[in-house]
């Protein structure tokens, strides 16, 4: 297989535009001054569009001069949404939830499926320059995939792991029927499946590493489009690629169980989290496909002992991936850390998943110079890259630095 769309970046630099000012297509020198050829845009349907049919025209904008920047950059996009919309009648109206899987037609659930439909069709048609659509994020797990009004509720009663893989299956099948109408060249990627454990809601068994939950989810997902019972028994008609998210988690008992701290160096049992995904693949008929590591990173919670380290485990693993064959790229999560905006926000370090959420960045944040940190020169030595990167970030802030002020 070819390589050369190896290595990517994710991050939601339209997001960050709103929030900030600065263009998100200037971000892109920095993705492609470290040697990247792919990048992973957020491009959530319910900020896009205003309702399934109808387009956001201020928002597209911004996503089109993106989208063409790329173009210039020769950066394949892969656009991912974890947002969909509700049909009135159930409690909320976007978010990630859905309601109770009922099947009749007219239901509230077949309405909500036909939105998703109709929605990646608006998607799919409206921005061609996309080429992979990547129909949904971690729905393995509670967080991405609940009951209507779960959020507004006491949380005790989300889907069981057997509800959520129903339900995963009914929208990548809907999902793909309308990207298929709305662009017949878009490819379609699964959504990408994480870690398991029984607090997240998996379903795995929990004496196995939790890095196991991807391929486990990819399993639940391939037994349910092969046993007949649902829209088709033909994984063409839900994904012509499949991704998951191959993060590193520390496997020791650590006090305050968040997995990303006291991570061990990875080895060979980091690729086999992603070669037990691809022998799911291969038992179900789809080892002709190509995967997508959509998200795969580290954070060092500002430690530079953690991050130096950090660096050396990050071209290990983007080394393991250049010699999996069934890999077409690896999207290292993220461009940029985000302390700078929690701070704007007056929240400080209390974001999703608290420090660790703000230490991901291959650079500063925009407000700290853009400076490239350990993990950028890391990835700019895999890819041969000689770019300037200091000159880049500094060209970037330097243009921008009033409206951090």
């Amino acid at each position: 297989m070819k390589k050369d769309r190896l290595f990517g970046i994710g991050e939601p630099l339209v997001q960050r535009e709103r929030d900030q000012g600065v263009p998100a297509a200037e971000y892109l020198d920095l993705i492609a001054g470290l040697g990247c050829t792919a990048y992973r845009s957020w491009m959530h349907i319910t900020e896009i569009l205003k309702d399934p049919q109808t387009v956001n025209e201020e928002e597209a904008a911004r996503h089109k001069k993106l989208l063409a920047r790329a173009k210039e950059l020769d950066i394949e996009v892969t656009g991912m949404s974890h947002e969909w919309f509700l049909p009135e009648g159930c409690l909320q109206r976007t978010g990630h939830a859905m309601p109770a899987r009922d099947l009749t037609e007219g239901s509230l659930y077949m309405k909500a499926l036909h939105m998703l439909e109709d929605s990646w069709c608006t998607m799919a048609s409206l921005f061609p320059e996309v080429a992979i659509w990547e129909v949904g994020n971690e729905w393995n797990l509670n967080a991405f995939l609940h009951p209507d009004g779960f959020l507004q509720s006491d949380m005790s009663h989300p889907f069981s792991p057997d509800e959520k893989y129903d339900i995963a299956v009914d929208m990548m099948y809907f999902a793909a029927r309308g990207i298929r109408r709305g662009n017949p060249k878009a490819k379609v990627a699964s959504f990408s499946p994480a870690l398991s454990t029984e607090a997240l809601g998996g379903g795995m068994p929990d004496f196995l590493p939790v890095m196991y939950g991807a391929a486990w989810a990819l399993n639940e997902v391939y037994r349910r489009i092969k046993s007949g019972n649902y829209w088709s028994a033909d994984t063409d008609d839900y994904f012509d690629i499949v991704s998951w998210h191959p993060y590193i988690f520390t496997t020791r008992e650590v006090p305050d169980k968040d997995l990303f701290l006291n991570v061990e160096e990875p080895d060979t049992l980091w690729r086999d989290y992603s070669d037990a995904c691809y022998r799911v693949m291969k038992k179900y008929g789809d080892g002709r496909k190509q995967a997508i590591l959509t998200e795969a990173g580290f954070t060092d919670c500002g430690n530079r002992e953690w991050e130096a380290r950090y660096a050396l485990y990050n071209r290990k693993i983007m080394q393991y991936a250049a010699e999996m064959p069934y890999v077409r790229t690896l999207h290292n999560f993220r461009l940029l850390n985000e302390n700078a905006m929690l701070k704007r926000a007056g929240i400080e370090d209390n974001q999703i998943g608290g420090l660790t959420e703000v230490y991901f960045g291959l650079f500063t944040d925009p407000e700290d110079g853009l400076k490239p940190r350990a993990r950028a020169y890391a990835l700019q030595e895999m890819t041969g890259s000689k770019a300037d990167l200091e000159a880049i970030g500094k060209r970037i802030y330097d243009t921008y630095n009033g409206i951090f002020k």
